[in-house]
């Protein structure tokens, strides 16, 4: 069985959108978070670039002080899971 999703914010970012969710990790034991960037109108062929931050780096963090403006030249979406260890 599939774990909800709870999506916790959608802010506007480079003309796309960036989307927020917490879900429970049945493997963890825990609630966990995460960052997904879409770019704006999204092709049904997207790039994804998943980015692992070190262990102070959370998703938001790395959305505030670190995440790049996405290439123009080729949709990219950014997917910041978190961090584990």
């Amino acid at each position: 069985m599939a774990a909800a999703l709870e999506q916790l914010s959608s802010s506007k970012m480079f003309d796309g959108f960036n989307l927020r969710f917490r879900h429970q990790s049945a493997t963890l034991g825990c609630a966990m978070t995460f960052s997904i960037y879409l770019p704006p109108s999204p092709a049904s062929n997207i790039s994804v670039l998943y980015w692992l931050s070190g262990l102070t780096c959370t998703d938001e963090n790395f959305i505030m002080k670190g995440a790049p403006p996405p290439p123009t030249a080729s949709p990219l979406s950014r997917l910041t899971p978190p961090h584990v260890f």
